[in-house]
């Protein structure tokens, strides 16, 4: 049966078409135990994941199979939070990593210096030069893309997909796929020239099209493995699995990828040095004596400086930035929050949890912290080194990435390769939210249920909030009022819009809405005024019943 005939065949056993998406199907397979949904997603992208392993690891046939088998076991072990319509490209990631740490794991147990798989040479690489060394230079340059230029590269470049199959994949417009890809081509021509890496003559979809697809009996012991019992799995394939899930703990406060450079200057402060008693006036009575030279205050010693220091980050922090590996989503970013009490730390993200130990090092410059992992069985006691950097209601975190080899504290607050860089403010109460909200707002753009209003009604609109009270003007319309009702530590946070001016029988009604403040942008989601009892979206995004207002904040006059 050809893999086509397959796929068909699996799709109409599950009573979908051929184009259900993969986070459906891997729905399916976390809630009920699907495994037809789940062979259909490992066949419909098993030849990329072959691909991308035998592109990493050139010759090593083996350790291949090995990370082939990985990958589909973190994807069973992830199935419940794929959300994405295609899980290309998220295969394309976790494929990569495992490839590598297969690679990596080979060179250290055999001492041998295999060939290195991300490097290469000096001088430009002809078209004729073997595949072997052009792909590995491709698969890391495309894994840097950000998520939204590698999923239409990876589905059309290397799973052949039309510009409409994509779209259809990824829930896009046909036109932004092409936008999309023609950028993403763009950027990775410019970075691999740099490296002096010359594509074949047919561009990047033949980069990969000599790599044979996966043996038969490949495939089924993947499947086997992701859908069996743990005790089947071989320990070489087990650790490689619980090494790339360690390493996507810290890539889940999925984030815009922005980078950002924080100015150091940490100083402490000592203790003045008291001035010294002069000698007594020669006519001093004789009763008069000098008086004894105050004794100087020791400076506060570590402990001291770390007690003030972690009382001073007790509380609720929102995240304002997060570098990570993958591009966040505003609502990921909205439902971030890191939450001290005392020594304990839990970073509270979309879908879990995680809860570490803090020790502060106060005394370094940069001050350092490190993070003592407290809830995962098998990472238990694992500390990550960062440093810190604490100013009022701004905290800036840079810490070494969980599976980085580098474990080195590092110096600089910058998103360099095996950092992570957080940037954080304190969550305010409502009186304090409203006054950083306080201002005029100029309209950006508008989504209406879907669809996008022309960019210059957009911006015609403008929202001035004083206190509690908003009072909305758009050229050509009656000025409306609304009041506000915020709750800041709700993820993402809440806000209540209720119309006190407005036109017909908007007047009383309730817009039951989220929000995202970043410096000068507010974006706010909520629900349709014409519908009533509405429930409150969940995503800063675009849909059926929902407007989605994206404004800047106006220049001071």
């Amino acid at each position: 049966m050809s893999q086509k005939t397959l796929l068909h065949t699996l799709s109409t056993t599950l009573g979908l078409t051929d184009t259900a998406p993969d986070a459906e199907l891997l729905q399916r397979f976390a809630e009920v135990g699907d495994q037809t949904a789940f062979e259909l997603v490992v066949r419909r992208h098993a030849e990329l994941v072959w691909g991308v392993c035998r592109a990493v690891l050139p010759g090593d046939t083996h350790t291949a199979e090995d990370a082939f088998q990985a990958t589909f076991l973190v994807l069973a072990r992830k199935a419940a939070s794929i959300r994405d319509g295609s899980a290309a490209g998220w295969l394309f990631r976790v494929a990569r990593n495992a490839a590598v740490r297969a690679r990596t794991r080979t060179a250290r147990r055999t001492g041998e210096i295999l060939p290195d798989a991300l490097a290469c040479t000096g001088a430009p690489v002809e078209e004729e030069v073997g595949r072997q060394e052009v792909a590995p230079v491709v698969a890391e340059e495309v894994n840097r893309l950000g998520s939204a230029l590698r999923e239409p590269v990876v589905l059309c470049f290397f799973e052949g997909h039309t510009h409409a199959e994509a779209a259809n994949r990824l829930g896009w417009p046909i036109g932004t796929v092409a936008s999309r890809l023609a950028r993403a081509k763009d950027v990775l021509r410019d970075r691999l020239t740099r490296r002096g890496v010359a594509l074949p003559a047919a561009g990047l979809a033949a980069v990969f099209a000599s790599t044979s697809a996966p043996a038969v009996p490949l495939v089924r012991s993947a499947l086997a493995i992701a859908t069996g019992p743990v005790n089947h799995v071989s320990p070489t394939v087990l650790s490689l699995t619980h090494g790339v899930l360690s390493a996507m703990r810290f890539t889940k406060l999925k984030t815009i990828a922005a980078l950002v450079t924080v100015a150091i200057g940490l100083t402490t402060a000592l203790a003045a040095v008291p001035r010294h008693s002069g000698e007594p006036a020669a006519d001093a009575s004789p009763r008069s004596t000098s008086r004894p030279a105050p004794v100087p205050k020791a400076p506060p010693n570590a402990k001291e400086l770390e007690a003030k220091d972690l009382k001073a980050l007790e509380g609720q922090w929102r995240a304002v930035k997060l570098n990570t590996e993958k591009e966040l989503t505003e609502t990921e970013l909205a439902s971030a929050r890191f939450i001290f009490v005392g020594s304990d730390l839990t970073v509270r993200s979309t879908n879990e949890n995680e809860h570490f130990k803090v020790a502060l090092v106060p005394t370094e410059s940069p001050r350092g912290i490190d993070l003592t992992l407290k809830n995962d069985e098998r990472s238990a006691g694992k500390v990550i080194h960062g440093i810190y950097e604490l100013k009022g209601d701004a905290l800036t975190i840079c810490i070494r990435h969980f599976a980085s080899e580098d474990q080195t504290r590092p110096t600089e607050f910058k998103p360099e390769q095996g950092s992570l860089l957080f940037v954080l403010e304190r969550v305010k109460d409502e009186k304090e939210e409203l006054k950083a909200l306080a201002g005029e707002w100029k309209g950006v753009s508008i989504n209406s249920s879907g669809k996008e209003l022309p960019k210059a009604e957009a911006e015609g609109g403008k929202w001035t909030i004083k206190g509690a009270e908003i009072t909305v003007t758009s050229e050509g319309d009656p000025e409306g009022k609304m009041t506000i009702k915020l709750d800041p530590h709700a993820t993402p946070p809440t806000i209540d819009l209720t119309v006190t001016v407005g036109v017909g029988d908007e007047k009383g009604n309730v817009l039951k809405g989220i929000y995202f403040r970043q410096g000068d942008k507010l974006t706010i989601c909520f629900t349709d005024l014409k519908k009533k009892d509405s429930v409150r979206p969940t995503e800063l995004k675009p849909g059926a019943g929902v407007a989605l207002v994206v404004f800047e904040r106006a220049p001071k006059k």
